[in-house]
């Protein structure tokens, strides 16, 4: 008999926005099901990655650290896994179609955590100025891409946006980050409220997307411009 396909969360927004808040949430309600994410594993499990160019290093960090999720005698129910604050879901969706994973682990869907007060108030991220440092930082970042880029290719990958800190702001606040977050994307995935990154686990994982199948319609503007001949 085949085993089901583990299913796996990926959840991705800017430094600042509320991701782990929202993942160490989900661990502390999980009704039961045994997740592997940041705070429920040991340090060698935790998969955070912190590469922004993930498609150069997948192979190097992210398939051996699945294997050794998948070699477990106690496998999990579901895996969460949380870009840092500067890497693209894209090319980690699509890194679950290597061949060694796409048999064993599915993604459920892919969760975009916004800042709202921080869109409100006309910014992408809490702290453009410290996201730009990071990204400066690191040399395996693209440094080139305006943040705003960056912010749409996050919404275009996602399947769930969450709008956090939804209490931060008032109910005209709230509409112009609905607009503007809608704007972003051609893609319209649901978009739920959310403060303090309190969002039922329900909610958050059951998606059932099996976006990896799918990632050839959320390109960043990255691969967009690969597919245009432009040089970035």
């Amino acid at each position: 008999m085949l085993q089901q396909k583990i299913p796996a969360t990926v959840i991705t927004g800017f430094l600042g926005a509320g991701k782990t808040t929202l993942i160490r949430n989900l661990l502390q309600n999980a009704g039961g099901k045994r997740i592997c994410g940041a705070e429920a594993c040991t340090e060698d499990d935790i998969i955070e990655l912190t590469n922004g160019c993930i498609c150069c290093t997948v192979a190097d960090d992210f398939i051996p650290t699945m294997t050794k999720l998948l070699e477990r005698e106690n496998r999990p129910d579901h895996i969460v896994i949380e870009t840092s604050g500067l890497a693209l879901p894209q090319p980690l969706v699509a890194a679950f179609n290597w061949p060694e994973i796409k048999t064993q682990v599915t993604v459920d869907g892919v969760v975009t955590v916004v800042d709202s007060a921080a869109v409100a108030a006309g910014r992408f991220a809490d702290d453009h100025d410290r996201v730009d440092a990071l990204r400066v930082e690191d040399e395996n970042l693209d440094h080139e891409s305006p943040l705003e880029e960056l912010f749409e290719d996050q919404l275009t990958a996602a399947d769930l946006i969450v709008l956090n800190k939804t209490d931060l702001i008032d109910a005209a606040g709230l509409q112009s980050v609905r607009d503007e977050v809608a704007s972003r994307t051609e893609r319209k995935p649901s978009m739920i409220e959310a403060k303090n990154g309190e969002v039922a686990a329900a909610v958050l994982l059951g998606l059932g997307v099996g976006t990896e199948d799918d990632i050839a319609n959320r390109k960043s503007h990255h691969e967009m411009e690969h597919e245009n001949g432009e040089e970035h």
